[in-house]
């Protein structure tokens, strides 16, 4: 059974400084994970954060992608966030950059061919995320303008999170997908999944024989209406993958809350992915960027623009007055 219960407590934490600018400074802060089954290396709760040194404006959680290679991306889009007075909290996700299970890759862990093994990194994320809310309540720095961004990986926890919590005021998903069967089937950017076939013909609950794992999960797919409670769904008999789903979540979100975010060229997630995920989720205000599934990444000071305008704050910042580039354009 799939669960995000943890033992909410007083967090112990260090928080250290490890840049300042002239409009804000970013610390690391770090904590032990509320999560009762961590693997070894994903122990601590990681997290950067960036502050404006005036009042901050409101705050806005980023999750990042699948791996390691998009962060550094995500770092430099916080940087300028925090310059215009928003209060950034990127946390590292457990299985991927610095914290990588032990013997593991960065990122491997979510996709797992023993869907037991990535159970645990899904259900870690999410609660870490939500400890890092409860830390930032009990610091006293948390407004009720905050937002959520996820990409990728993140996006899919994003719709996750805003199913078993209110605490967000709106969020951007970022080119994410849903319906775990095809993307591990056919995403591109999963073949690692697919290209051992010794752990393919071992693999529990039938992931590893493809037409029928497909069969399956589109059967249980339709099943995903009859539950009323998130906690019911979890604790199903639908497919385990399934749980770790966006589109078992999706039904539980309030689509006023969500912004989704397509890339006209991505091919990472198949076009039946995003559309299932965007259906499911009440077919909120969706935008379209002519960019593939990453290649939006040195757009970033357009996606800031968007990011604040969703806000409702103004660039208050010159740095953010070179916003230029690619536009955000509603598609119906």
């Amino acid at each position: 059974m799939v669960s995000f219960k943890y033992e909410k407590r007083a967090i112990d934490f260090s928080l250290g400084y490890i840049f300042k600018a002239k409009k804000f400074r970013t610390s690391v802060l770090r904590f032990n994970t509320l999560y009762a089954r961590p693997f070894k290396g994903t122990e601590i709760v990681e997290a950067y954060v960036f502050d404006p040194k005036e009042q901050a404006l409101g705050n806005l959680f980023v999750l990042h992608g699948l791996g390691s290679t998009n962060v550094p991306f995500l770092l430099w889009m916080a940087s300028h966030l925090a310059n215009a007075g928003i209060r950034v909290i990127l946390p590292i996700l457990p299985g991927n950059f610095t914290r990588v299970a032990h013997g593991s890759t960065s990122g491997k862990d979510y996709f797992h061919q023993d869907v037991e093994r990535a159970t645990r990194f899904w259900e870690q994320a999410v609660v870490d995320v939500l400890s890092l809310v409860d830390w930032m309540k009990q610091q006293g720095i948390w407004l009720s303008k905050t937002h959520l961004f996820g990409f990728c990986l993140g996006g899919m926890l994003a719709v996750m999170l805003n199913a078993v919590s209110e605490d967000f005021e709106r969020t951007i998903l970022m080119t994410v997908g849903g319906e775990m069967a095809t993307l591990l089937w056919y995403s591109p950017t999963l073949a690692f999944f697919r290209r051992d076939k010794s752990l393919l013909s071992k693999a529990p609950y039938g992931v590893g024989k493809r037409e029928s794992f497909l069969r399956t999960f589109d059967d249980d797919i339709k099943k995903l209406s009859q539950f009323e409670t998130v906690e019911q769904m979890q604790s199903s008999d639908i497919h385990p993958y399934l749980k770790l789903d966006p589109l078992a979540y999706a039904k539980f979100v309030k689509k006023e809350k969500i912004v989704f975010i397509e890339a006209l060229f991505d091919r990472a997630l198949p076009k039946r992915s995003r559309k299932l995920l965007w259906e499911a989720l009440g077919k909120p205000k969706r935008y379209v960027i002519p960019s593939g599934h990453v290649t939006w990444l040195p757009f970033e000071y357009a996606v800031c623009k968007f990011v604040l305008r969703n806000m409702g704050i103004r660039e208050l910042r010159k740095q953010l007055e070179l916003l230029r580039g690619i536009e955000l354009e509603e598609k119906k």
